[in-house]
Formats: structure tokens, C-alpha cells, sequence
């Protein structure tokens, strides 16, 4: 495991790689456990928790931010007004999140990593990114970067292009658990310092604790 102390990139003198990463923020889904409500369009401190995801993608160093849509695309388009990201439009949401995984590589073909984001966790921070994306950018032949703290992994995942093939036959309402396991010896688990790497929105209560934790945050200064 590897802590979070490291340079930022294109710090003096920091040994770094010039990787091309996209982040993948899956937003497809039919949030099923918020009942008749779409939870990427319910709000987290006055915003709508897809907006929030997809702005701390932009504002980190990813070098391209795509959004897969699917279940009320339009809607979850108007939600995301304004902002520079690459719509990729997944017709086969129903099939699962793999659906959606093979839908985000495709359109990040070129790029020379992924880092997979969901967009029902608002909390995942562009300082959280930058850290993954600072560990990435120093192996000289990268392996998967895996957010974690305190022993336990969570979201997102930096993946890179030569494991895009394993990414792409993944079927299910899966995402690459079962690639973390049989590539485990090259997961590289990098500790954010967070728990929010761990707090998605599903219900009503998350969301409750959601806009609490950050009312919190914001009292605290953070």
C-alpha cells in the first residue's frame, strides 16, 4: 500500500510519466433503491449530486471527463448544463453496470488509462483524483491504482489501457471486482485519507447523511 504523501505531478523534480487518463463517470443507472426518484437528481448541498460528481472530475487532473447516460438521459443532461464533459449515451442500462463499463472504455479509446467514477458519490473529491492520479503518473509501467483507507478499497479505480480488453467482456451488474482479484498482484492500493471513497447515495438516509457530512465540512472549513 502506498500512503498519500507524494508530490503533486509536474512537481520539480518528481519522476513522472505523461499518461493521458480519462475519467469515466458512470451515470446510467436506474436508482432503483431511491424508489420513484432519480437519485443522481436529488441534491447534496444544493446541487445535484451527478453535477457535483462530474464537476470533481473536471476540476482535477484528468485530461477528459465522459459521462455515460442511459435511464433519463435528457433529464441527467439538464442536471449537467454548462459543463465540458463528453456524453457517451449507453441504450443497454438495463443490462447492468458492465454495460455501461464497455460503453465509458470505448469512448475513452486513445487515452492510456481510465479512472472509473460513479456518479452517485459526490464526496469522491478532485484532491482524492489528483493523489491517484499522482501515483499513477510515477510507475513506469503502470498497474491498476485503487483508492483505499484504512484497510478497506473503495472508489475510483485508475485502470490502464492494457487491461481496457478485460474491461470490455465484463457482462453483468458488475464492475471490475472479479479483474481486481485475478490481477491482484498488480493493484496498487493508494491511501486518500477519506471515507468518502466509500459513501454512494442509494437511499433516502444516505442522502440525508450526505448533506449532513457536508454541512459538517463546510462548518470545518474543509
Amino acid at each position: 500500500m502506498i500512503d498519500n504523501q507524494v508530490p503533486r505531478s509536474g512537481a520539480p523534480g518528481a519522476d513522472t510519466q505523461c499518461y493521458r487518463v480519462a475519467g469515466i463517470v458512470l451515470a446510467a443507472g436506474c436508482s432503483r433503491r431511491m424508489g420513484r426518484h432519480n437519485k443522481l437528481l436529488m441534491e447534496v448541498k444544493g446541487q445535484a449530486v451527478v453535477r457535483s460528481s462530474v464537476q470533481h472530475a473536471m476540476t482535477s487532473n484528468l485530461h477528459s471527463t465522459i459521462v455515460v447516460l442511459g435511464y433519463q438521459a435528457q433529464r441527467v443532461g439538464q442536471a449537467l448544463e454548462g459543463l465540458q464533459y463528453q456524453p457517451a449515451i449507453n441504450a443497454n442500462y438495463r443490462q447492468g453496470l458492465s454495460s455501461s463499463l464497455r460503453i465509458g472504455v470505448q469512448a475513452a479509446r486513445g487515452f492510456d488509462a481510465v479512472a472509473i467514477l460513479l456518479a452517485d458519490m459526490p464526496a469522491v473529491t478532485p484532491k482524492v483524483l489528483n493523489t491517484l492520479l499522482d501515483v499513477f503518473a510515477r510507475q513506469e509501467t503502470p498497474g491498476i491504482v485503487v483508492a483505499v483507507h484504512d484497510g478497506r478499497r473503495g472508489h475510483p479505480v485508475i485502470w490502464p489501457a492494457a487491461y481496457f480488453p478485460d474491461l470490455m467482456i465484463l457482462r453483468g451488474d458488475i464492475g471490475g471486482q472479479s479483474l481486481l482479484q485475478k490481477y491482484r498482484h498488480e493493484v496498487i492500493e493508494v491511501d486518500v485519507g477519506t471515507d468518502g471513497i466509500f459513501r454512494d447515495i442509494d437511499t433516502r438516509a444516505d442522502l440525508l447523511a450526505a448533506n449532513v457530512q457536508s454541512k459538517r465540512n463546510t462548518e470545518n472549513g474543509v
